[in-house]
């Protein structure tokens, strides 16, 4: 959480608990509105990522908050949660397959320090 915001994670599983279909979600706006606080369309927000890192977090005690990719919103089904857990699954996959290039790429040309003259 941001150092100027309370622990909020409580309060948006409170939130997101109350939409429970993909066809009706909480997005960021909504869980600010619930929450009594200020909300922008910027990313880089202090609510928006407060908001963001709760979900990260209740996704680590194992809560069945499910989004999908490329539509804002959150909603809490525990018979979807497959559906998060294979965007994970992807996610590592391709950050796998990134660390490899990475480190074939360094072998290949070898770390380099410039000097400053």
């Amino acid at each position: 959480m941001k150092a100027n915001l309370p622990d909020m994670t409580d309060q948006v599983l409170e939130c997101i608990k109350l939409y429970t279909t993909p066809e009706k979600r909480a997005t960021k706006k909504m869980i600010a509105w619930y929450m009594r606080l200020p909300h922008t369309d910027n990313h880089s927000d202090a609510v928006d990522r407060a908001i963001r890192d709760a979900v990260t977090e209740l996704r680590k005690r194992g809560e069945p908050i499910i989004s999908t990719a490329g539509k804002a919103g959150y909603w809490y089904d525990p018979h979807s949660v497959e559906v998060i857990i294979a965007d994970y699954e992807s996610r590592i996959i391709d950050m796998s397959e990134t660390v490899k290039a990475l480190r074939r790429g360094a072998q290949q040309t070898g770390i380099r320090q410039l000097e400053l003259v």
